[in-house]
């Protein structure tokens, strides 16, 4: 586990960096005579490097060379190299650039060796690759000579002479059998597997091969044979036609695909001459120490058989899973029909002659559980064991004999009652056999006193010990057995649980059971089911009513599952694939259960590596917690890890990987078993749980052993002592050294090693790796004397734990001056080695990020802290930092400078020795520079979807990379590479920028604009009125990319299209040339009729969509402009006769404004020019100033002489300019009551232009108050909601369109109260004089006052400065564009008022505040107009 983690994340990267081979084909070939053969080697990362093919020659003692890069060296012309640049085969597979093929055309036998794939890297890496040819005459050999038993390897002869048994052995009709998938059927050939013609992927058929390798191995024992051949042990498995299923514990994940075509060649071998297993074992019970056990002849080879082994092992107890300690697998001596025994006290092993096919054992122990296998033997090797049977040993009834039906029970109640029981309770149930299964404890306290009467009928005069013994009974119980019992005690009171075992010995003691079935078999093995298969009974087998099957897992002590059946043979479905299981049955007829039959242990496929750790005394997760390693990192702290938490943790635990490597290997020394489980040698190392730097370049080709140095790893904590702790030294001379030290804690140690060797001071800072030294010393004790040692010299000291199974790892090491001053500060301990392989592994102008990598000799559980020094080459003295991990960046250095560094490690002991010293330089400078940002998608990026933005600068050091979006910073980071995702693109995301900063030289800018894909947008006029017989034009403006379709139509599906003509005039323009600049869609009607209202439609299509904006003109009748009568206005208004020249049919002041003495009445005159509108829209456009701006509607100015030089004439110009476009105010408005607190305001349209109100606005307020509510109706009336009663109110009406207002009405006050209106009144003059009167004198003492208040703010320079929070209620003016031809109405927005909703609620916002062509801002009022118009916010006449 932690090796794999290692390899995978620490040196995989460095590994991929070299020339690899780890995707060569490396299977074995065969082919027949005459065909062509192809080798083929893949080569990852060749670069310059050489690939020469070579062949073993075992004659001259070393490789001959055949190809050399895309040359042929080899004279032969039968060989050529395929390649890329290489000459085309006839009928090759096109080759690959990684892909080297060595070509053999027209193959002979003489062919057939190993051939090897060599790269000339350093180091050189080689693959091996294995051809056979197949002689067209070769015949399957009558005899085939076993290799000799100490033999090593085969030889190549051997192999040939067996390859047409290879080819020949076909056992589709075993899987078949065993219900293989048909889609792997094409395993169960071997000839198929070595042709690579199985039709299917091995991964697919995985769970198949369990069955494939266990049909594949035919029952035979080709165990021997693979271990001449080599083939590790953990690869044995499949030589005993077992098959583990790689699960997700990381154990099963091994390798032995190079030892595959030397297996095959055992089975190839071994079923044509060894015997299969025994058929049909079956044990019959003589006596309670004695067993028949008896088999049927193999299906194949019996002929061959020279005799058999019955292997008999006892079990510690009834239903124990465990065979008892001292097992025994030598061979025994030689016997006749009854065998003998060997003189084992657990185990014994029965040679029977092949002519028999039973044998009697005796003197074997009463009562006892035992397992019996049988196999078969010949002179060229043996079988599998047969399945396992156990069988009890029991007495047997002499009196049994067959019975047809069940005799009936004794009369125990009538006994017991004889005897003088006479509790009922005690009758019932300790007089009735099958009742006493069900006795409790106080039915055991009550019958006490009649226990010796009711157990000695219940006996019926039998001594039932034997059966009681056989079923587990204490021996406490066994009394109760006998009927003999005088009295019952409290040790009697356990029997209570084993009442039903009684019940069930009393009734077979009476001979009313019956016995057991006979010939109980398991047939028809599969992975979830079996056939069980047996006979009647011999005892009572015609009163049998069912049968009861009880099976269990022997992996679990958990209690037997029971089913019962009354057919033969049954089906035992729903079993677990890969397990182990133990079955046997029992009959029942009317009166119980009877004997057991013989129990048979067999598996429904073959075994898996339990998930479980063992119970060991090293405990490797207490290893990482003591190292310090995180929770999320602790699944993979387990020999038993699962290979999804590998995967998914893998990027998460990387930093501590190292540890868990330590932890894994638990300072043992696992080399011997990672070579005996077939590790290749440049991979040993990780076997002690320590990564070199060699280690690094094979990490690679290592990686498919993970499991088996896992295994190696959990097999040696149990047997490999662990490391030392606390090594010291304890007293130095000038030629001795004491060290002392405790043991491991796992205490398996017999001896320790002590190494030392002396070094130099130049060689102190690099300690080797290896785990040996110049000179050893071995001890007993915890404790050395090292003497002979140089005075003044430097000497190294570690010591190994050891025993007959392998040596601990050095756990810490002590470098000691071999003086007597060394010791001065008392005992010197032992630290860790120095940290090896100091490189640099990345830097930049300010920064050097240093690694080293972990140090060789140090305790797995040590909790180790790296000192980091450094220095600048030109500074005297070194700073540190500490770090727990095996790197560390120096930030925040100086361009172009040299630096040297150097690391130690420390534990609780202290420190230990300097690492290799390193220097290194700082990159020089550069100043930052960005590319233009990169895009995706590349084409378009649509509205409302994503886009990719890359930002890519260079420059040293580092640069801070900024990406901008339309100006807004969207991301920064130091990088130089920036990936961005951005989401719901706007179409005013069109401006991209990327920065970049190192603070080197100037910031680097870079920019794209890109055009946003999306579907049309309209806006445009959506009511347009217009006059009949004016042209008039309808335009919309189109927001859309790609180039949309635009079009006019009068129907919404844009079928009939508006096009030039006489009549229609249509133009498509561009706001400006930028690509993405919107589309202006004008359609000019010319001579408008009546016809021509109603919808019209501006259409846009595109890739994207389509959009269709509604358009509605409206006509109305040219109005006959009003005549106003200004002179009549004018004599109202009292303008003096001088003046009356400018009062013609429309107010003439060109006459009169040469007249100094007329200025006075120019508020008149402008009064009545006003005609009762609102101007101050178009004054505002012609530069009219604030100050003169109520001349715009008729009311007086304070600048008189001013306003009259300078604006008379642009105000003229707007007086005649809205004459017959603005609106005069509303009359007659009237209020009516409506319920709930509502009212209805009423009036009628005004007298000047009433066609060309578009809105009227209403406004209402409290009086005295500056809080205004105000709504807009296009009717002549409106019902406002939410009044108090007995309040007074005033309300106010104007008219209005988009080129102006009218002047407010007058303002009509009222009050409610319950249902009633108390009063409603108008701010105007009336008959009653002594009201006017009233008005009159408060307006004198109003002047008055506003006179001598204007004559203090003068003197204190107050006057002119504008109050805030002033009242106003007139709404600023549609204003529209005075451009636009005719009378016209535009409405800029998307929405208009709903007519149907009148109803409004004091305080609500306005509805039509959109409508302002030019919104404009509340001014506040002057002191003069605050003076003039009265009290603060009195009044209606204010100026927004």
């Amino acid at each position: 586990m932690e090796i794999q983690l290692l390899v995978v994340m620490s040196f995989i990267a460095l590994a991929c960096a070299l020339p690899t081979l780890r995707d060569s084909i490396r299977q074995p070939l065969h082919v027949f005579e005459g065909e062509d053969a192809l080798l083929t080697c893949v080569v990852r990362n060749l670069e310059s490097n050489t690939l020469l093919w070579k062949r073993e020659d075992k004659e001259r003692g070393a490789p001959r060379i055949l190809t050399a890069g895309e040359n042929r060296v080899i004279s032969d012309l039968r060989f050529d190299i395929l390649h890329d640049s290489a000459p085309t085969v006839p009928g090759s597979v096109a080759s690959g650039g990684d892909v080297w093929v060595l070509v053999i055309k027209t193959a002979r036998p003489t062919d057939t060796g190993t051939y090897i794939c060599e790269i000339n890297s350093n180091p050189i890496l080689r693959s091996f690759h294995t051809l056979f040819v197949v002689p067209n005459n070769l015949q399957p050999p009558t005899d085939i000579k076993l290799a000799s038993s100490n033999s090593t390897s085969s030889s190549t002869d051997g192999i040939d002479a067996i390859s047409s048994q290879i080819v020949a052995h076909n056992y589709t009709d075993c899987c078949s059998n065993y219900n293989v998938t048909t889609a792997c059927m094409g395993f169960c050939s071997l000839k198929n597997i070595l042709d690579g013609t199985t039709g299917q992927d091995p991964e697919h058929c995985e769970s198949d091969f369990p069955s494939i390798v266990k049909c594949m191995a035919d029952g035979t024992n080709h165990v021997p044979c693979c271990i001449d051949e080599g083939v590790p042990d953990i690869c044995q498995d499949i030589c005993r036609g077992e098959y583990s299923i790689p699960t997700d514990d990381i154990r099963t994940h091994v390798s032995c695909s190079a030892y595959t075509e030397k297996t095959l060649a055992c089975i190839a071998e071994g079923i044509e001459i060894l015997p299969n297993a025994p058929e049909s074992v079956y044990v019959e019970i003589l006596s309670d120490k004695a067993l028949k056990i008896s088999w049927s002849r193999p299906l194949r080879n019996y002929d061959s058989i020279t005799h058999y082994y019955v292997n008999i092992s006892a079990l510690p107890g009834f239903d124990s899973l465990d065979t008892k300690a001292g097992f025994f697998d030598g061979v025994g001596k030689d016997t006749g029909v009854k065998g003998s025994l060997r003189d084992q006290p657990f185990f014994m092993q029965i040679k029977v002659l092949a002519d028999q096919n039973s044998t009697t054992i005796d003197n074997l122990n009463s009562f006892t559980m035992y397992e019996i296998t049988v196999t078969s033997y010949n002179n060229r090797g043996s079988s599998l064991p047969s399945l396992k049977v156990r069988s009890l040993t029991e007495s047997i009834q002499k009196n049994k004999t067959p019975a047809m039906t069940a005799p009936s029970l004794p009369d125990i109640k009538e006994c017991c009652t004889k005897k003088g029981v006479y509790h009922s309770r005690c009758v019932d149930k300790f007089c009735d056999p099958v009742r006493t299964a069900d006795v409790s404890l106080p039915d055991l306290m009550i019958c006490a006193p009649w226990a010796s009467d009711s157990f000695s009928c219940l006996a019926n005069g039998i001594d039932h010990t034997a059966c009681c013994k056989s079923r587990g009974l204490p021996e406490p119980c066994i009394q109760l057995c006998t009927g003999n019992i005088t009295r019952v005690d409290y040790n009697q009171f356990r029997c209570i649980q084993y009442m039903s075992e009684l019940s069930n010995c009393l009734l077979q003691g009476y001979g009313v059971l019956p016995g057991p079935p006979v010939g109980f078999r398991v047939t028809n093995i599969n992975p979830t089911f079996v056939i069980l298969r047996w006979e009647m009974p011999k005892l009572l087998g015609k009163t049998v009513m069912s049968y009861n099957i009880r099976y269990r897992l022997t992996s679990s002590d958990g209690d037997y599952k029971t089913i019962n059946s009354k057919a033969v043979p049954y089906i035992l479905e729903n079993l677990m694939v890969s397990s182990e299981y133990e079955v046997y049955v029992t009959a029942i007829n009317e009166h119980g259960i009877g004997e057991p039959s013989t129990r048979i242990l067999f598996r429904t496929a073959l075994g898996q590596m339990e998930a479980t750790s063992s119970e060991m005394a090293y405990n490797v997760t207490a290893c990482c917690n003591t190292v310090g390693i995180s929770s999320k990192c602790m699944p993979l702290c387990d020999y038993s890890a699962k290979l999804s938490d590998l995967r998914q943790l893998t990027q998460t635990c990387t930093k501590e990987f190292p540890k868990l490597l330590r932890c894994g290997a638990g300072g043992r020394n696992h080399v011997q078993c990672c070579e005996r489980r077939g590790i290749p040698q440049p991979c040993l190392g990780f076997c002690t749980g320590h990564v070199t730097e060699e280690l690094v370049v094979t990490a690679a080709a290592c990686l498919p052993y993970v499991g088996n140095v896992i295994q190696c790893f959990e097999e040696g904590t149990g047997l490999i002592p662990g490391p030392i702790i606390e090594l010291r030294a304890t007293s130095i001379t000038d030629n001795s050294v004491t060290l002392m030290w405790q043991p491991p804690t796992d205490g398996n140690v017999e001896q320790y090693v002590v190494h030392y060797s002396m070094i130099d001071e130049l060689a102190s800072k690099a300690v080797s790796t290896s785990f040996e030294m110049d000179q050893q010393l071995n001890v007993t004790k915890p404790q050395a004397v090292i003497t002979s040692l140089k005075s003044k010299q430097l000497y190294n000291f570690f010591v190994l734990a050891a025993n007959d199974h392998g040596t601990s790892l050095p756990s810490s090491i002590i470098t000691i001056n071999i003086t007597k001053e060394a010791l001065s500060n008392g005992t010197v301990s032992g630290v860790p080695s120095a940290p090896q392989g100091i490189s640099v592994t990345s830097r930049s102008a300010d920064y050097i990020t240093v690694s080293w990598q972990h140090p060789a000799l140090v305790h797995p559980t040590d909790r180790l802290t790296y000192n980091f020094y450094y220095r600048k080459r030109d500074d005297k003295s070194f700073s540190f930092s500490q770090t727990k991990i095996t790197s560390f960046r120096l930030d925040n250095l100086t361009a172009s400078a040299q630096h040297i560094f150097y690391v130690t490690a420390s534990n609780d002991n202290g420190e230990s020795r300097p690492s290799e010293t390193l220097m290194a330089w700082t990159d020089p400078a550069y100043e930052a520079v960005v590319e233009v940002p990169t895009i995706h998608p590349m084409n378009i990026v649509l509205e409302g979807g994503s886009m990719t933005v890359i930002c890519v600068a260079i420059g040293t050091p580092m640069p801070t990379v900024s990406l901008y979006i339309s100006g807004s910073l969207i991301k920064q980071e130091k990088t130089r590479h920036m990936v961005a995702v951005l989401s719901n693109v706007t179409r005013s995301m069109n401006h991209i920028t990327c920065y970049a900063n190192n603070g080197y030289g100037q910031p680097s800018e870079a920019f794209k604009r890109i055009i946003i894909g999306r579907r049309p947008s309209i806006s445009g006029s959506l009511i347009t009125m217009a006059t009949i017989g004016d042209d008039v034009t309808l335009e919309c403006e189109v927001d859309a990319h790609p180039i949309p379709k635009l079009s006019f139509s009068r129907d919404s599906s844009a079928m009939a299209q508006i096009a030039n003509s006489s009549k229609y005039d249509v133009r498509i323009l561009r706001e400006s040339r930028e690509p993405d600049a919107n589309y202006i869609m004008q359609l000019t009607i010319r001579v408008m009729n009546v016809s021509d209202s109603g919808v019209y439609y501006c259409n846009a299509q595109n890739n994207f969509g389509t959009f269709a904006q509604v358009m509605k003109l409206q006509a109305r009748q040219k109005t006959v402009p009003s005549i106003m009568n200004v002179a009549k206005c004018c004599e109202e208004q009292n303008v003096t006769s001088t003046c009356l020249d400018a009062c013609t049919l429309f107010l003439d002041i060109e006459s009169v404004i040469d007249k100094p003495e007329c200025i006075g009445d120019f508020h008149k005159l402008m009064r009545c020019a006003a005609d009762g509108s609102d101007h101050r829209g178009c004054c505002t456009q012609w530069g009219v100033p604030r100050r003169c701006l109520d001349w715009c509607r008729g009311e007086a100015v304070s600048s008189v002489e001013l306003c009259a030089l300078a604006y008379t004439k642009p105000i003229i110009s707007c007086f005649h300019e809205g004459k017959e476009r603005i609106p005069g105010p509303p009359r007659n408005v009237r209020i009516e009551l409506e319920k709930d607190n509502s009212i209805k305001v009423l009036w009628d349209p005004p007298i000047k232009n009433p066609d060309t109100v578009e809105l009227y606005r209403v406004f209402w307020r409290i009086q005295g108050l500056k809080q205004t509510d105000k709504n807009d109706t296009r009717k002549t009336w409106l019902t406002l909601t939410g009044f108090k009663e007995n309040m007074p109110y005033e309300l106010v009406v104007k008219a209005g369109n988009r080129d102006g207002t009218s002047t407010l009405t007058e303002p009509l006050s009222f009050t409610l109260s319950d249902k009633y209106i108390i009063s409603a009144s108008t701010h105007s003059s009336n008959s009653h004089v002594g009201v006017a009167v009233g008005v009159v004198v408060a307006l004198i003492l109003i002047i008055c006052s506003v006179v001598g208040a204007v004559y203090y703010l003068r003197k204190k320079n107050i006057i002119g400065i504008k109050l805030s929070g002033g009242m106003r209620f007139d709404n600023p003016p549609f204003r529209g564009n005075s451009q636009q031809p005719n009378d016209t109405l535009q409405i800029i927005q998307n929405e208009v008022v709903n007519d149907a909703s009148e109803m409004a609620v004091p305080n609500a916002a306005w509805k039509q505040e959109s409508l302002q062509a030019v919104p404009a801002t509340e001014v506040g009022a002057t002191l003069y107009e605050e003076l003039r118009l009265g009290t603060d916010g009195a009044g209606f006449k204010r100026l927004k």
